[in-house]
C-alpha cells in the first residue's frame, strides 16, 4: 500500500481534532472547548497567512476520516545567510492510538521534506519536540538551546541608575514598529551562517489569541490584556529596547515572547513584567533562551527545558546560529 499527504478537508480538519484532544486538551479543557479554541487559533491572521494542515492517508483513499498521521505547517519569513526566505514551522505532529508504532510519524515526515523543499532543494524549518531530543534529530532537526529564566512575583530589582520610561504595546502601530525594528536589527547582525525567523504583528497576535481563550475559558476573566508587551520611549529610533510576552492562562505564565533590552535597562523591564504578572494573577515571568549576559547575571533563575525543545533543519547540512530562538518562533 502507498500513502500520500494530503491538505486535511473540514471532516478530516475535525476527526485530527478531536483525537488531539486528549493529548493537548484535557483534562483542563473539555472536548467542545478544544475544537472552540482550534477554531479560533484557525481564523487568525496568523493562521490565515502561514498555516496548511495535512493529513497522512492511503493513496487509494485520499478522503477517509480514518487518519494515520496529522501536522500543521506553518509556512513564514526567516532571515537566513543575510537573505529574507520561506522557512517551515512544523507543529502538532500526531498520530491516532490505534495507528501508533507503525511507523506513520516518521513516513510523514519524510513527505513533509517533499513540501518544505524549495526549488533549489534548500530546507530552513524549526519545530518543538515534546518527547526528547533523539526523534527529530534523526530526521535532521538538530536540537538548540533550551534554557529559560523563571522568575518568581517576589523578584524587585533595584531600578536602573538612568530613568526608563516604558509603554505599553497596545496598539497595532507600536507593535508594527517594533517589528520592523526586530527586523532590521537582525539584518545588521546576519552573517552567512545565521537563522532568524522574521518575528510578525500577526504571529504575536496569534498568541493573544491564545490567551484570550484561556483567559476566559479556565480563568473566567471578563476582561482580557491588551498589552502584549512593552518599550522604552526614550529610546532613539528606531526602538532598541522592547520585550513582547503573553499571558499564558494554560501554565500561569507571563511568557516573553521576544526580549531585546540592554543589560542597563533590564530591571526596569523585568520589574514591569513582573508587575504585569501580579496584576493578571499569573505565577511567573520566563524568557526563554536569554541572552548570555542575562543568563549569567540572573543564573540563580536559570533552567533547563525538557519539553518544547527547539529544532531546527537546515538543508544542506550547515552548522548555524540560532538568533532570537525564543518564544515567539514557537508554534
Amino acid at each position: 500500500m502507498s500513502w500520500i499527504l494530503v491538505p486535511s478537508s473540514p471532516a478530516q480538519q475535525l476527526e485530527a481534532d478531536k483525537h488531539a484532544h486528549s493529548t493537548w486538551g484535557a483534562p483542563q479543557l473539555t472536548l467542545e472547548q478544544f475544537l472552540t479554541r482550534e477554531r479560533e487559533l484557525s481564523a487568525s491572521d496568523f493562521a490565515k497567512e502561514t498555516l496548511t494542515s495535512y493529513v497522512l492517508v492511503p493513496e487509494s483513499e485520499p478522503d477517509t476520516l480514518d487518519i494515520l498521521c496529522y501536522v500543521e505547517i506553518f509556512k513564514r519569513p526567516c532571515l537566513y545567510g543575510g537573505k529574507i526566505v520561506t522557512s517551515y514551522s512544523i507543529g502538532s505532529v500526531y498520530t491516532p492510538a490505534q495507528h501508533r508504532k507503525k511507523g506513520y510519524a516518521s513516513l510523514l515526515l519524510q513527505h513533509v521534506d517533499k513540501i518544505i523543499q524549495a526549488q533549489d532543494g534548500s530546507i530552513v524549518s524549526n519545530l518543538y519536540s515534546d518527547i526528547g531530543p533523539t526523534f527529530y534529530a534523526a530526521k535532521g532537526w538538530t536540537v538548540h538551546s533550551s534554557d529559560e529564566l523563571v522568575f518568581p512575583l517576589s523578584l524587585s530589582l533595584p531600578p536602573p541608575s538612568t530613568d526608563v520610561y516604558l509603554r505599553p504595546i497596545d496598539s497595532k502601530e507600536i507593535l508594527a514598529q517594533v517589528c520592523r525594528d526586530d527586523l532590521a536589527h537582525m539584518q545588521a547582525l546576519s552573517t552567512p551562517s545565521t537563522v532568524y525567523f522574521v518575528l510578525t504583528p500577526s504571529c504575536v497576535e496569534w498568541f493573544q489569541v491564545r490567551s484570550h481563550f484561556y483567559a476566559r475559558t479556565l480563568a473566567g476573566l471578563p476582561h482580557v490584556p491588551k498589552s502584549v508587551g512593552i518599550v522604552a520611549t526614550n529610546d532613539q529610533n528606531p526602538l532598541t529596547n522592547y520585550m513582547l510576552w503573553t499571558h499564558d492562562y494554560k501554565y500561569n505564565i507571563l511568557m516573553i515572547l521576544r526580549c531585546r533590552v540592554e543589560e542597563a535597562a533590564f530591571p526596569a523591564f523585568i520589574n514591569a513584567a513582573v508587575a504585569e504578572a501580579k496584576q493578571w494573577s499569573l505565577e511567573t515571568v520566563c524568557i526563554w533562551n536569554p541572552a548570555p549576559w542575562m543568563a549569567q547575571a540572573y543564573a540563580a533563575y536559570l533552567e533547563k527545558r525538557t519539553d518544547s525543545l527547539p529544532s531546527l533543519k537546515i538543508h544542506p547540512e550547515k552548522e548555524v546560529t540560532w538568533l532570537a530562538n525564543e518564544k515567539y518562533c514557537w508554534v
